[in-house]
């Protein structure tokens, strides 16, 4: 469950190793939380800058449609340049919900960034859960391998194809002792 107890549970005087494993686990926990609510937080601002300096509200919008504002000044210029490049299934309808026109280019800019931004955090985070699966591999498997060395009561595991009562079925047992 936690990254190194187990190297404490097999020796609680000399387990180094699982304190490592322990402290790598809580930096990465951290890590992902820090970064979740760092792309909260800059969601938050861009879709507050684009509500008051675009005149447009993000709620329930596409991704296609975010990253449109960013890269455009205005609705208008937005279906110019699709209908140049012959994009007519981008087009946007020009009505009031659908509509922006930033005050200024650096603002566009500016919620521009904070967008890649967030986009740049969440893309981060699958990589830490999979540094955590891994960091708990890798300490269950070495905490193993010191008990094992250790000579401690390990659980024994069997299988057998045959039951308890003699016929054929899966038995498979665990027994632990402490």
């Amino acid at each position: 469950m936690m990254p190194g107890w187990g190297h404490y549970y097999a020796d609680k005087t000399d387990w180094n190793r699982g304190k490592y494993h322990l402290a790598g686990e809580a930096v990465l926990v951290l890590s992902y939380f820090g970064l979740d609510a760092r792309a909260n937080t800059l969601e938050n601002d861009f879709y507050t800058l684009a509500q008051s300096k675009a005149g447009t509200d993000l709620s329930n919008k596409s991704r296609d449609y975010l990253i449109a504002i960013g890269n455009y000044d205005n609705l208008e210029e937005y279906n110019q340049a699709q209908l140049r490049t012959r994009n007519w299934n981008r087009l946007y309808e020009d009505t009031p919900e659908l509509r922006w026109s930033w005050e200024s280019s650096d603002l566009r800019n500016q919620y521009r960034d904070a967008r890649e931004q967030v986009d740049g955090n969440r893309s981060q985070l699958p990589t830490l859960v999979s540094l955590m699966v891994v960091n708990r591999l890798v300490s269950g498997i070495s905490a193993f391998v010191k008990a094992r060395d250790m000579g401690k009561n390990l659980p024994e595991a069997s299988f057998s194809y045959v039951n308890q009562f003699g016929q054929r079925g899966v038995t498979a047992n665990l027994r632990f002792e402490f």
